[in-house]
């Protein structure tokens, strides 16, 4: 459960990738090669970064159950630890130290059973206020002086957001709401999906994806939010119909298929069969020279040649 971390960085490498094509791919030179900047899986990676946040989402309460522990049985007593080898350690920087110790120690299992809600924003503008009063200058605490410190706190602060910031975080290091300004080459991407039949299956990954337009509002400008949403429902309403179209000719295609091959049972088509077995009983020449052959019912399941068919 503590390898989570490995998750929000693959998590932060993928939106890094995608950024990236997103970026360079609207303004290709003459000079560079258009095939660089084109990617045919783009839709597989955009479908696990999905499947990644949603895994995160549904085992929350595992993650809080383990993190829950980890702080109270753990990282306090390992500041706490740190603390009492302080050889200085001013009465304001003790005071704030000893509230983590004690906020720490206090988290009990039973909180995250009863689907307590954490926060601990308080804890962690301490933590900047304590920066702050150990990196001035002639600070009796030095925190440059004190790697310790610095080392278990940012590990707290990590711990801590796997409690009450979760979503925060999915949004920092997997936000891809920067395809509201990219519109056409979503679409342009979503076109490349459907015509390459092995990625049919990622499809769904860009109607999930207009979800993210909502994380480009400013709070500064909350009258964006409506434009962002239509334009999010125009594009997402406009995928889902293309993906229900595609889906419906395929359905048609295979049940066309299905009555052809049941009508070849039909009684009616036998009579060729019968009349060949009595001729070749009794040794006759057929009646019409150069008719075709006839494939049995079932003919067409039969694989001929395992490379026609396995891609």
């Amino acid at each position: 459960m503590n390898g989570v971390i490995y998750v929000f960085m693959a998590l932060a490498f993928c939106r890094d990738e995608v950024t990236w094509l997103c970026r360079h791919s609207e303004h290709v030179t003459k000079v560079k090669n258009s095939e660089e900047f084109t990617d045919s899986h783009l839709a597989e990676l955009l479908f696990l970064m999905e499947k990644l946040r949603s895994l995160l989402r549904k085992y929350q309460n595992s993650i809080q159950r383990y993190f829950v522990q980890y702080l109270s049985r753990f990282d306090a007593l390992v500041l706490s630890d740190i603390i009492q080898d302080l050889t200085v350690c001013p009465e304001e920087e003790s005071v704030i130290m000893s509230s983590f110790v004690s906020s720490l120690s206090s988290l009990t299992i039973k909180q995250v059973e009863e689907k307590e809600k954490f926060d601990f924003t308080g804890l962690r503008l301490d933590w900047f206020r304590l920066q702050a009063y150990t990196s001035v200058l002639k600070a009796p605490l030095q925190l440059r002086e004190n790697h310790d410190i610095a080392k278990v706190m940012n590990l707290i602060v990590f711990h801590t957001k796997m409690l009450d910031s979760v979503e925060e975080l999915l949004v920092e290091t997997s936000d891809l709401s920067i395809f509201c300004f990219y519109v056409r080459l979503m679409e342009k991407l979503f076109t490349s999906t459907m015509e390459e039949p092995s990625m049919l299956r990622y499809a769904i990954a860009f109607p999930l994806l207009c979800a993210s337009f909502s994380n480009a509002v400013n709070p500064l400008c909350p009258e964006e939010y409506p434009h962002l949403r239509g334009g999010a429902l125009g594009i997402c309403g406009a995928f889902l119909e293309e993906m229900s179209r595609q889906a419906t000719t395929c359905i048609l295609d295979a049940s066309a298929e299905q009555c052809k091959l049941s009508e070849q049972l039909l009684p009616k088509h036998c009579a060729a069969t019968i009349s060949k077995a009595r001729n070749k009983r009794a040794r006759k020449a057929a009646s019409k020279k150069g008719e075709p052959e006839r494939d049995k019912p079932g003919a067409e399941s039969h694989r001929k040649d395992r490379s026609l068919v396995t891609k």
